[in-house]
């Protein structure tokens, strides 16, 4: 190779390692935590940052809120690529909040174990790595070596080790980086894990489990079909016996009841104003912008909630929420420009691109519906004279927002929108595809009344459009006013003030909750461990808030305390206890009957007692396993216990299931193969140990967390 050729060879690496840079020094962020998510299978969404102000405490150990928008802000845009740039609603975005704290949380645990297991990585073990065994390199950084052919090039990876450039030495720099948090989180893991086995029996049962098939006949005597509830309604004896005998069935946590109240910050018409706005700004780059030159395509990409759209679209597609946007491209020409639309889906600015004639008719179609209610026959006179006074001149629409049974006519005046085949009910259908523009029909008889249609409009257009298009969301300003009033309102019941009274007196609603326990659902807040750890921690009447809920803000207060114990018999008993003694009658009685069908059965046929019971099911489970059992039946272990430990040919003794009794006839099982079992042996004893060291981790960072002095001050900064 010539001097030339070698340089210029050199230059071409260079440029790959600087184009791959940026994207491993992402995977360098979030490295550590980061190997977990893939190869542990725990979840990590965060980084650390700077700390500069209080928001929450681990062990002592801070998490600030800079860092913690910072790890948000990248995976809300993560997000948001992955869903072509739509926005992301505010039910999600509370789940993304929760995943990049627990994440944070995460991290900062595992980090201080680090510390006080007092794991290192020296630079020795780095280098092996990187000079002597390039083949077990992570793929984050083999893959920067990946050649045209999809494969390691190692003279590639060879020339970029010997570079000195000031690009290769911070590629190498990263890649030390990177792998010592990778072999940090491996010795970790061998730590943790190092304790796991796999015995030969558990591989055995495994093999047996995915392998040896059964197929076998079977009665199925479901619980749900003993229906004559009078047979089985427990006595007060009954009850009581129960609770007695099963009273760990009962037992309480420490609980607590809140009353809580929302303050909306739903937007406003001030938000909906200042969207016009900022769509007004854009209407003369939007009329400028063009494909050619990428800038139409780089407008709509960078301002709308939905990525550019290069394909035709069809009536059908653009639907009901986009009813103006429909208008406008039926009645424009392409390059036509539409004003600001106030569609159900949000405000948009829609350039005509192109137009073409599909193979698919559209019809635009309103209707009148009469439902026929308790007088069919007074419900089509009345349908009838509403058709004459349609025909006659009347306004369509006002009739239909007027008369209409359809109880969307009152937003909608009828209008249907534009649709094809398939898509209403079959007389509908076809009045419609028969109708002429203008036409009004009647009256057509479905099965969900009498209808009076008119034609509005019919096409085979398919578009190519521009769209840029936002929904109203709330602004800050609306957010802090939200935030500003459940202050004012938690200051005034902590003064004094009764929740409920000054509630009804704002005009806002007051709602009650269950019992919350810890871990469990607070109903507003979801899994708001801030709100829980509030409640079980204070006296009843507290007050806590303002919490970012979904919808707004939430001021909670402590209405009931309920101490750990056993629940109070005649809280239980209707709920609970009647509930499951008449359930276990059922099985009783169920136990019974089937003794009974077992003694009928002749010839060891189910054929021969199918008659005498038909409300029973009966069937064949055909070439089932514990790993793949029957659909209809499932994996109901105690039957299939019964079926692999049977002798074929031969009706069972009743078994008790899940969900009823069984009779079971096993017809065959395949025999164990020791040749087959020895094949697979080997990646089954694998499998098997990557699920216990999976299982053992997650159960790891579970009780970590738990055993943890976390502080969320979430709700007070956000």
């Amino acid at each position: 190779m010539t001097t030339k050729q070698k340089t210029s060879h050199g230059t071409g690496i260079m440029n790959k390692l600087r184009d791959k840079m940026p994207y491993i020094i992402i995977f360098l962020i979030i490295a550590f935590v980061g190997l977990i998510v893939f190869e542990w299978g725990m979840n990590y969404l965060g980084m650390r940052g700077s700390q500069q102000v209080v928001f929450g405490k681990v062990n002592g150990q801070e998490i600030t809120y800079q860092e913690y928008e910072k790890a948000l802000q990248q995976q809300v845009e993560q997000m948001r690529q992955q869903n072509g740039n739509k926005d992301i609603d505010d039910a999600t975005m509370e789940q993304i909040k929760d995943q990049v704290w627990n994440g944070l949380v995460q991290q900062t645990l595992t980090r201080q174990e680090i510390d006080r297991l007092g794991i290192k990585v020296t630079d020795t073990e780095i280098l092996d790595f990187i000079y002597n065994r390039p083949e077990q390199l992570p793929e984050a950084i083999r893959r920067n070596f990946i050649d045209s052919t999809g494969t390691f090039n190692m003279d590639f990876y060879q020339q970029a080790l010997g570079m000195k450039t000031k690009e290769a030495t911070q590629f190498w720099n990263e890649v030390e980086k990177y792998m010592r948090e990778v072999l940090v989180a491996d010795k970790l893991q061998n730590y943790i894990t190092s304790s796991v086995l796999v015995t030969e029996n558990e591989v055995l049962q495994k093999y047996k489990d995915d392998n040896i098939k059964a197929s076998f006949n079977f009665a199925f005597l479901d619980v749900n079909t003993v229906t004559d509830t009078n047979l089985f309604t427990p006595n007060e004896a009954e009850l009581k016996a129960y609770y007695n005998d099963h009273k760990d069935e009962f037992k309480q946590e420490e609980a607590v009841k809140f009353k809580y109240v929302l303050f909306s910050d739903s937007p406003t018409a001030e938000d909906s104003t200042a969207l016009y706005k900022q769509l007004d700004v854009l209407v003369r780059d939007f009329k400028e912008a063009k494909t050619e030159d990428s800038t139409l395509i780089k407008l709509v990409n960078d301002n709308s909630s939905v990525p550019y759209n290069d394909n035709f679209q069809k009536p059908s597609q653009i639907g009901t929420t986009g009813k103006l946007a429909l208008n406008f491209l039926f009645d424009s020409k392409p390059g036509d420009i539409s004003k600001i639309l106030i569609d159900q889906d949000g405000y948009k600015l829609i350039k005509l691109l192109d137009v073409k004639e599909g193979e698919d008719t559209y019809v635009h179609a309103s209707h009148i519906l009469f439902n026929f209610g308790n007088d069919t026959a007074a419900s089509k006179k009345q349908a009838e004279e509403v058709l004459k006074r349609a025909k006659g001149g009347e306004d369509f629409d006002k009739l239909a927002m007027e008369l209409s049974q359809d109880p969307s006519a009152k937003q909608n005046s009828g209008d249907l929108g534009w649709f094809t085949k398939g898509a209403m009910v079959k007389e509908f259908e076809e009045a419609c595809m028969k109708g002429s523009v203008g036409e009004i029909i009647g009256l057509v008889k479905t099965q969900f009344g009498f209808h009076i249609i008119k034609i509005k409009g019919k096409s085979k257009k398919e578009f190519k459009f521009a769209e840029i298009r936002k929904p109203v969301t709330a602004g800050q300003r609306t957010k802090d006013i939200a935030r500003k009033k459940a202050q004012e309102f938690l200051a005034d019941v902590n003064n004094g003030a009764i929740l409920d009274s000054l509630a009804k007196h704002m005009n806002i609603g007051s709602f009650a909750t269950p019992e919350v326990m810890k871990g469990s659902f607070v109903p507003g807040a979801g899994q708001n461990k801030s709100v829980i750890e509030f409640g079980l921690g204070n006296k009843k009447g507290s007050v806590y808030g303002p919490v970012k809920i979904q919808g707004g803000y939430g001021v909670y207060q402590i209405t009931e305390k309920i101490a750990e114990g056993y629940k109070n018999y005649d809280s239980v008993k209707n709920t609970l206890v009647k509930s499951k003694v008449a359930q276990k009658k059922k099985f009783e009685y169920l136990a019974k009957v089937t003794e009974e069908m077992k003694s009928k059965i002749g010839g060891n046929d189910f054929a021969t007692v199918q008659g005498l019971y038909p409300q029973y099911t009966f069937g064949t489970a055909d070439s089932v396993s514990y790993g793949k059992p029957d659909a209809k039946l499932g994996l109901d272990y105690p039957l299939y216990n019964t079926v692999f430990a049977s002798q074929p040919g031969v009706i069972s003794n009743p078994v008790k299931g899940m969900r009823g009794y069984y009779l079971v006839k096993t017809l065959w099982i395949t025999p164990f193969d020791q040749n087959d079992y020895l094949v697979k042996q080997a990646d089954l004893r694998k499998q098997l140990l990557a699920q216990k060291k999976q299982q053992l981790v997650q159960e790891w960072m579970t009780n970590l967390t738990n055993n943890a002095k976390i502080e969320d001050n979430r709700d007070k900064y956000l």
